[in-house]
């Protein structure tokens, strides 16, 4: 049989059972859906942690808390212990390969300004925050050392937090409470969108000290540095110098662990993919179910048929013939159901980056490439080979059987 009469057949054939053709490719087409859907966002929540991990400069080295596993062959724990001090920060100023700087504490609090509530995010950090991170003052100053050194009561507020309080009115000098403390506002920073995942309009900074004061806090979250050196050389001094400050002879007795954000790119990429792995893994348990109904569809069109099936045969159609017949009209199946499948997923994927940015700005919507030939050629495979098995029980009957079924 040629290739056009076969598909002509398979074509009348399944048009003669619409409805159930369609209920038949609706397994394929959820499944293909599903695939390129968690295939695509997946990539772009890969895309946007990238993103907000390279937007803190590839030339920053953070010190935190709790000991690096891969060193310490120690097993995962919930619990850090927390060791950085602000004499741990000093200690590394100091050193003449440091360009810059930060100690960083932060917290969640509410700050009453011009008689309006908002819930912000205080950040106490230091005098080199905009020169490690490429920020700017719009108004007024930023944090000096004198402030840091002082415990002095501070702050430099976000721009977002300002236009909510105050609108147009000047700012500078006013008051603020956050918690139960009163700051005397010195600046406001320019627009700056996300970093990191944090809305930094929505920033407070105060001196580090003033905020360890506020929260009654001993020890710091991180410090982030620039050094001048590669990062490489950077990073094993600064592990010495906290070795040096902690009384710690041995590599796997660290209680800090020192990573630049090549490190945070790496892991995060890598959590990425097991996610997409994952996901995709389940969603693809819809395309194994789409298949066997699938299957299940040929056998009952295999006992409808009986008869037509022997008539063929006893006109001379070959096994292969019939074969064919049954496996064409699966694949077809399967097809139509993969390519409606790849149609709706990226119809889906699209509303879902509209509707992630809405709430989180900073997606970009692309369809995985991966997704649409993954599901159109497991959706292909599909047919073959749950197809199969109705197929070469229509090819084997015979042809006298065949013609006596009622």
């Amino acid at each position: 049989m040629h290739f056009r009469d076969l598909f002509s057949s398979s074509a009348q054939s399944l048009r003669r059972t619409k409805s159930r053709s369609a209920l038949t490719m609706l397994g394929i087409v959820i499944g293909v859906m599903s695939v390129i859907l968690v295939l695509s966002i997946g990539e772009a929540a890969e895309r946007y942690i990238l993103g907000q991990v390279s937007s803190l400069g590839s030339d920053i080295i953070t010190v935190q808390n709790g000991a690096d596993r891969e060193e310490t062959r120690d097993l995962p724990t919930a619990f850090i212990k927390e060791v950085l001090t602000i004499d741990d920060m000093r200690r590394l100023r100091a050193q003449s390969w440091v360009r810059d700087i930060t100690a960083a504490v932060s917290q969640s609090d509410t700050l009453v300004a011009n008689g309006q509530d908002n819930q912000v995010q205080v950040f106490g950090t230091t005098e080199d925050e905009i020169a490690l991170y490429d920020a700017h003052v719009a108004q007024g100053f930023f944090l000096t050392r004198e402030d840091v050194d002082a415990r002095a009561r501070v702050a430099v507020l976000g721009a977002d937090i300002v236009t909510k309080s105050f609108g147009q009115e000047s700012v500078l000098g006013r008051s603020v409470k956050i918690g139960t403390q009163s700051f005397r506002i010195i600046g406001v920073m320019e627009r700056a969108g996300t970093r990191s995942f944090q809305n930094l309009d929505q920033n407070v900074y105060v001196p580090v000290t003033a905020a360890m004061d506020l929260y009654h806090k001993k020890y710091l979250s991180s410090i982030s540095i620039r050094s001048s050196l590669p990062l490489t050389q950077a990073k094993r001094l600064i592990q010495q110098v906290v070795r040096d400050a902690h009384h710690i002879d041995k590599a796997q007795d660290d209680d800090v662990r020192v990573t630049t954000q090549e490190d945070a790119a790496r892991s995060a990429s890598d959590i990425a993919n097991i996610l997409q792995i994952l996901l995709t893994s389940i969603a693809s348990i819809s395309l194994v179910v789409g298949g066997i109904g699938i299957m299940n569809i040929m056998y009952v069109a295999v006992t409808e048929r009986t008869r037509e099936i022997g008539l063929r045969k006893a006109i001379g159609a070959h096994e292969r013939d019939i074969l064919s017949q049954f496996l064409a009209e699966a694949v077809f199946l399967t097809t139509i159901g993969g390519i409606l499948g790849v149609v709706t997923g990226i119809g889906l994927t699209w509303i879902a980056i509209r509707v992630i940015n809405s709430f989180q700005g900073g997606w970009t919507f692309e369809v995985s490439t991966r997704g649409i030939v993954l599901g159109v050629l497991v959706s292909s495979a599909i047919g073959v080979l749950f197809g199969y098995a109705p197929a070469r029980k229509a090819a084997a009957l015979r042809p006298i059987d065949a013609l006596r079924k009622e």
